[in-house]
């Protein structure tokens, strides 16, 4: 499968050059652990999370968003963290945390930085939905891969650059799925890059996997959270949110709905709820 692999193209010197990325803030790390940590304190996260003025401002954006539906608006920190719940915080820590990065165009995806936003968050509350319907046991955990989940694309198109189109081109030229022609011209795809990534910032491995996994039929099968990220993957993509020019160019693995105990009438169940979430999401997608 992964052959016609070009050798020009270092793939090595994109892994070499992560360091040179801006890191996760740390901030939300130390949030994530104290999450996690039955004798931390509210009072104790706003003070990790107050410092840091551009994750402040994200977080009371999203608290004051429809989709987390508050009774008031909530104009400091303290408040808003006492108002939400665990799994709240955490889907709204991530998604603050990830906003810088998806503000930028993909030219070589054809991709405004609002495409890529929309994309991940709309996934994100997809993967909210089938947690739910499925009674999937960790969904902060799904909904972080979904926000992350081509976190690879930025990355690739950094530095590779023009190949992009080299890529569009043989996919389009020999109608193919999208990752395939990334590893025939570079060597990997952007979901094993975004593994790397994440890798790199210390994300657990549970979700580092699931992205490698996500759009590979062998390796998503194989696990609950990779087949649900994927499953939310192709459901934001049909619902057309976010597409850039791979966007079509992906396939629903014959299986995946059995492999999650779904129907196709259970898609379709889950596809009205998903646009009544994401109309209520719409503040969130302005940034």
């Amino acid at each position: 499968m992964r052959k016609n692999f070009q050798p020009d193209f270092t793939l090595e010197y994109i892994f070499e050059t992560l360091n040179d990325l801006p890191a996760f803030p740390k901030a939300v790390n130390k949030a994530m652990k104290l999450l996690d940590d039955p004798k931390a304190t509210m009072s104790r996260l706003a003070e990790v999370l107050r410092y840091d003025q551009t994750l402040t401002a994200n977080v009371l954006k999203f608290t004051n968003s429809a989709h987390f539906g508050l009774p008031q608006q909530v104009t400091n920190l303290e408040t808003a963290l006492a108002l939400l719940g665990e799994h709240q915080i955490r889907q709204i820590l991530i998604a603050s945390a990830s906003l810088p990065y998806m503000t930028r165009p993909l030219e070589g995806y054809a991709m405004t930085p609002e495409d890529l936003w929309y994309h991940a968050m709309g996934c994100a509350i997809i993967s909210e939905v089938l947690a739910g319907y499925c009674n999937y046991s960790d969904p902060p955990v799904l909904f972080t891969a979904a926000i992350l989940h081509d976190i690879g694309k930025i990355v690739m198109n950094l530095y590779v650059g023009p190949r992009l189109k080299e890529i569009v081109g043989l996919a389009n030229r020999e109608n193919i799925d999208f990752t395939e022609a990334e590893w025939r011209v570079v060597g990997a795809d952007h979901a094993v890059i975004g593994y790397n990534l994440l890798r790199h910032w210390e994300f657990p491995p549970d979700i580092a996997r699931a992205v490698r996994n996500h759009h590979d039929p062998d390796l998503y099968l194989q696990d609950e959270l990779s087949a649900l990220l994927a499953l939310s993957n192709i459901m934001a993509i049909q619902l057309g949110i976010g597409v850039g020019a791979d966007g079509f160019r992906y396939t629903l693995a014959e299986g995946l709905l059995d492999r999650l105990g779904l129907q196709v009438k259970d898609i379709d169940i889950c596809m009205r709820k998903v646009l009544e979430e994401y109309e209520n999401a719409r503040d969130m997608l302005i940034f």
